[in-house]
Order: structure tokens, then sequence, then C-alpha cells
């Protein structure tokens, strides 16, 4: 336990005095900060339109590399054919995971990034049992910095889905659209 106060004590002391080769550095030149991305995806489940909402919260680095978790969930009301004679009934579907997304040129009026989620979610139709599913969703983006602090952002990717019952996997599994926000942390 003195050990890891001394520990915590010399990095406050060498934060203080402002260390240039330090991880966190002074607020003025800090690599770390956080950035919360809110996102509308345009996409469609089996032949029908879906929105999902989403967010997408963690740090970034040195505005080049985020990561954090993000989270999204089926916004519209979409039908899936549960039974062979087609009886439709409305279901739900919601997922998230670990989110990466590296930037290219982000210091540019507009700018590029690759992006993916890894996770897992789970479909649960009005009738039926629900399934646990897993996730992937890589994607490339479009950003334009409105300010320093915020970006607004066009994006496309692919959503695969998998363990997915009914609806079936390759209903859930399908090209997106998305518009969003990336608010970084002010600096």
């Amino acid at each position: 336990m003195k050990k890891l106060l001394m520990v915590l004590l010399l990095a406050s002391a060498t934060t203080a005095f402002g260390a240039k080769d330090s991880l966190v550095g002074n607020e003025n030149n800090a690599p770390w900060r956080m950035a919360l991305k809110p996102e509308y995806q345009i996409s469609e489940i089996g032949n029908q339109f879906a929105g999902l909402a989403g967010v997408q919260l963690g740090p970034q680095l040195n505005e080049t590399l985020y990561f954090g978790f993000g989270f999204y969930g089926l916004a519209n009301s979409v039908k899936g054919s549960q039974t062979p004679t087609n009886d439709l009934s409305a279901f739900d579907f919601w997922y998230g995971g670990l989110t990466v997304d590296y930037t290219f040129f982000s210091d540019k009026l507009v700018h590029c990034s690759l992006n993916a989620l890894i996770g897992g979610g789970r479909v649960s139709p009005s009738e039926g049992d629900s399934s646990n599913v897993f996730v992937a969703t890589p994607g490339a983006s479009v950003m334009i910095n409105l300010t320093k602090q915020i970006e607004l952002g066009f994006g496309a990717g692919y959503r695969f889905v998998a363990g997915a019952d009914s609806p079936s996997n390759s209903e859930l599994s399908k090209p997106f659209a998305s518009i969003f926000l990336r608010l970084n942390e002010s600096y």
C-alpha cells in the first residue's frame, strides 16, 4: 500500500510540474480527451426502412484515434415475418459494443475516418423467443469541422449479424448510411 501511494504521489507531482513526456500532460497539451458521438443510421431490415439511433462515448488520442463504447437501438417499428404464412409481427433490435475510429487529416476542414463496432445485442420478436446476436459494423465516414469541438459527419458501412433466428441473419445484415455529430472535449 505504501508503494502504491508513493507511485501516485510521484505521478501527481510530475503532472503538476507539467512534464512534457507525461501521458496525460497539462490542460493545454493533453493528448487524451473525451468524445461523444450521437448518430442516426438509415438501413433496411427485411424489405422495410429501419432507423437506428445510437451513441458512442470514449476517449480520443490526439484527435486521431477514438475508441470507447457504442449502443444502438431500433428507432421505428419494423415488422418481421414470424410464420410461414407471412403473419407479420413487430420486433425489437438493439446492440452495443467496443468502438474504434481512426481519423485522417483531422486538422483539415473536410476529413475522413475508418471505424468499427464489435459487440453483441438482442433481437426480440413480439412472439417467440429472443435471440442473442453477434454484431460487427465496419464503416467509413467523411466529416466537416464546424468548430474546434464539433464535427458533422456522414458515414456508410455494413452491419454483420450472426445468431439471429427470426428475423434471420440475412434480414438484419445490411448496409447502412448515417449522419452524426462528434463532440470533442474542448481544449
